[in-house]
């Protein structure tokens, strides 16, 4: 079932509910993932923080699920053994600075809630966490374009 037809420069894509979904549930995720990850740098930096070295061990442990999960996913469409693993490395350690960041960023939300909300630093961090999610979601959508034009950026 159609819900828009986008005219004009956007005149190539058809959107579906189940796309509009779809993009609308990775701008939220994505967007909640990269304003608590850009708090825990806060938090991080102005040593707010403490105890990173209790939950550092979550943290790890997510990195290993992270890896996993990525080699078997990711060798079912690359035979290829090093795109498998630079794929997977490079994925567990996004994941792993995201699960960190966000993590730490959560721990200083919740300690300092009136600080953050009362300064407005929240309503620019997730300012600049949709701004990710858009630069994010554009370098997906545009990946292979990226990929053949090489230095020609």
């Amino acid at each position: 079932m159609e819900t828009g037809n986008r005219q004009g420069l956007f005149a190539r894509r058809e959107w579906s509910r189940n796309a509009l979904a779809r993009a609308a549930l990775f701008v939220v995720v994505s967007t909640v993932a990269l304003t608590a990850s850009f708090l825990g740098v806060v938090g991080l930096l102005s040593g707010e923080v403490t105890g990173v070295s209790d939950r550092l061990p979550i943290y790890v442990l997510v990195l290993a699920l992270a890896f996993v999960t990525t080699v078997v996913t990711v060798e079912e469409a690359y035979r290829e053994a090093a795109v498998v693993l630079q794929f997977s490395v490079l994925s567990a350690a996004v994941t792993f600075l995201l699960v960190a960041l966000g993590g730490e960023g959560v721990v200083f939300l919740v300690r300092n809630h009136q600080q953050v909300v009362a300064s407005q630093l929240l309503f620019y961090i997730l300012a600049a966490g949709l701004i990710g999610t858009g630069i994010g979601y554009w370098t997906l959508n545009h990946w292979s374009e990226l990929s053949l034009s090489g230095s020609s950026l």
